[in-house]
Order: C-alpha cells, then structure tokens, then sequence
C-alpha cells in the first residue's frame, strides 16, 4: 500500500484485509502522523517503529498490537540487523521496516500463493512474516553450523593451521544471530498463552506454534554451533599447549647440554698452570674430554627422554 491517503476509504469498505508496508526512510513526519493518527496507533509504539536497534518484543495496546524482529544481512563478514515493526489490529496489518526487502518480497509470495487463507484468517498476514524470518535464521544457522564443521575437519587434520581469525568471525555471527533470533521465543510464548494475543491467535494457533517449534529448533542449533566452536577452539589450545612444551623441552635439553661444558670451562678457565700438575699440557685434554663426555651423555639422556 502505497497511497496513505487512501488508508480512510479502504478501512470503510467491508471485508477488506489492509496491509499497509512502507519502509521506514520513505516516511515523513506528516505521514506518521496520518497513520498514527488514522490506526489509533500507541505514540511509544510509534517512536519505537520508526527508531531502529530496538530488541525483538510484542506489546499490547488498546486495539492493537506491535511487534518487533529483525531481518539479518551479511555485510563484510558481519551480520547487520534491519528491523521490522509490525502493528496489528482488527483486519489490518501495518509494517514498518528499514530495508527489509527479502522478507518483504519472501512474505509477498507466500501471501499470493494463499489468498484464500488471507480472507480467512487475517493473522496468517502476521505469521508469514514470523516464518519468513525464522527461515531465514535457519539458513543463516545451517551456514554457521556448516563453517564451524569445515574449521573443525581443518583443525583435526592441521592443529596449528591459522583459522582463528574465521572461528572470530563466526562467533561474531552466532553472538548476533542469539541476540536477535532467540527472543522471538518469549514473543511466539506470549502469543500464544496470554490471552490478550487471541487477536493473532484465532484459528491460527497451529501456525504460530509451528513457528515457535522452529524457533526452539534454531535455539538448540546455535547452542550446538556454540558449543562445538568452543570444543575447535579448545583443542587448538591444547594443541598450542603442547607444541610450546616440546620446545621448552628442546630448548632446556640444549641449554644443558652447553651448560654443562660451559661451566667445565669456567672452572677451569683454561688456565694450563693449574690443572693437573704444573706445566703439563694433559690439563688442556682433560678438560676437553671432561666437556665432551658430559655433552654428550646429556645429549643422549634427553634424546632418549624425547626432550630434543
């Protein structure tokens, strides 16, 4: 519905089903004001509709209802939340969004293909919304769930490989997506057990709970994805962990190795005059000896502990 100033006429003629969807950028002041004003819209819901970054959430007025949920985009690795505002009341829809154009044009189909239902059951319009978007988390999950799979083959085949950057990345994503896809179960909850939401429900209840079985679903799938990213990222420690101690353990193999000669030479310190018998060059090899039996008993003592 594009013409606001129609809004009046339509809501006269009996039977009708208005669904009015604009986006958000396109209104002006004036023409929140008309459909405020023409809907007995609640002017909190109204400045919420029109303000992005709100949380998913479902408020009752007198007359009415709002709802808030969000479409999610991939944008430079990142998910970015579009919100969609829903006003429902008595055979009419209202859907204020900022660009969400997939669910919009997904919804729009759905609808077509299901005219008969739309005369019947006018809050099928406000279920297929919900759908469309709980789909489309589910796809956004099968992609998530599907990467950590990929990065956890990689890592069990290369436990040093360099993927910390994409497991970041991924839980970016999956922080994102609980953060809006997860309260819809509170939303579809209160829907359909406060029986002030019977204006959504009516024979609808089988739809909204199918869409709440959904959401449950996605949640145990996040969980999952969660939780096995955790388990990739664990295992790359542990991994780190024990690559660092076998170079410690070279490192301190070596370091006795030369220490020991080392010190032999110190104590001596190459000073002829001293060891064993004055004047007698015998000190120079028994000093030489001494450092090379030493090295090499360590040597093979760490290489037979696995040290070096």
């Amino acid at each position: 519905m594009e013409d606001l100033d129609a809004l009046s006429e339509l809501r006269k003629e009996p039977g009708n089903l208005l669904w009015a969807e604009v986006d958000v950028k396109d209104l002006s002041p004036q023409d929140v004001a008309t459909i405020a004003e023409e809907f007995a819209l609640h002017p909190l819901a109204v400045e919420d509709a029109i303000r992005s970054k709100q949380r998913p959430k479902l408020d009752t007025y007198e007359g009415h209802m709002f709802l808030v949920f969000h479409e999610l985009n991939e944008e430079d690795g990142q998910l970015e939340a579009a919100q969609m505002a829903v006003f429902a009341g008595d055979r009419w829809v209202i859907t204020i969004h900022e660009g969400c154009i997939r669910i919009i044009e997904e919804a729009k189909d759905r609808w077509r293909d299901n005219e008969e239902r739309l005369r019947d059951e006018p809050p099928y319009l406000v279920h297929t919304l919900l759908d469309v978007a709980v789909d489309d988390y589910e796809k956004i999950a099968d992609g998530l769930e599907e990467r950590v799979e990929q990065l956890e083959d990689e890592v069990l085949g290369a436990p040093l490989a360099p993927v910390q950057r994409q497991l970041y990345s991924l839980k970016q994503q999956l922080s994102r997506l609980r953060r809006y896809a997860l309260p819809l179960t509170r939303v579809l909850d209160t829907i359909l057990k406060d029986s002030t939401h019977k204006l959504l429900v009516g024979t609808s209840g089988d739809l909204f709970r199918d869409v709440h079985d959904h959401v449950i679903r996605l949640g145990d799938q996040v969980r999952n994805v969660d939780d096995l990213s955790d388990a990739v990222i664990d295992f790359m420690r542990a991994e780190q962990s024990t690559a660092l101690n076998e170079v410690t353990k070279k490192l301190t193999g070596w370091a006795a190795i030369i220490a020991v000669p080392t010190f032999i030479a110190s104590f001596y310190g190459m000073n002829f005059a001293l060891i064993p018998n004055e004047g007698e060059i015998f000190g120079f090899w028994f000093a030489l000896m001494a450092m090379a039996i030493s090295g090499a008993f360590l040597y093979f003592y760490f290489k037979r502990k696995r040290w070096i």
